[in-house]
């Protein structure tokens, strides 16, 4: 069962504040327990961008290349299956 995504929007702000980098408060937020699902929904959230523009900024991050690599490798595995189950 899957947790509810958390909004880390003021850990966000005071990370940012105190002179991190957003690729920075990424890695510290992971570090902390934060998913790349609760990220996207943070940067939504602080920047106030659309959903599409906050999982750009959120897949681009050297934090988050692991899942991006495994979540593509899922993708083309999918778009190479014919649909038969063969």
């Amino acid at each position: 069962m899957s947790r509810p995504v958390v909004d880390y929007s003021k850990g966000l702000r005071r990370k940012l504040a105190g002179g991190k980098t957003l690729d920075q408060a990424f890695s510290e937020l992971r570090a902390e327990g934060a998913s790349i699902f609760d990220c996207i929904a943070t940067v939504r959230t602080f920047h106030r961008c659309s959903l599409e523009e906050a999982k750009q900024r959120v897949e681009s991050s050297p934090t988050w290349a692991d899942v991006r690599e495994r979540t593509e490798k899922s993708y083309r595995a999918l778009s190479n299956d014919d649909g038969h189950g063969s």
